[in-house]
């Protein structure tokens, strides 16, 4: 039986192009996925920011090799009521 989960993700080092100049950022977000275990529920979550068209849109072309944009799940519940799937939008802040 599938569960929803709000998934808040982290990103670091992600290299993007703020009013053209590119500066390291990282950013946090939520995504409330449906998943039957929370493995999936965190799977989901990551892919649905790596597909993401406004961050793809930001990123540079520039990625650091050294330090590579990295994601991970920095927190997550799982949710009592209906809400709705999926989400968008970003908090960023500089490195």
């Amino acid at each position: 039986m599938s569960k929803k989960y709000s998934v808040i993700v982290r990103g670091e080092n992600f290299v993007l192009n703020n009013d053209g100049v590119e500066e390291v950022f990282g950013f946090v977000t939520t995504r409330n996925v449906k998943a039957s275990s929370i493995e999936d529920a965190k799977k989901s979550a990551i892919s649905l920011v790596e597909c993401d068209t406004d961050l793809r849109a930001l990123m540079s072309q520039k990625q650091s090799d050294i330090n590579p944009p990295t994601l991970f799940v920095e927190e997550m519940y799982e949710l009592s009521w209906w809400k709705v799937l999926g989400g968008n939008g970003f908090t960023f802040f500089k490195q």
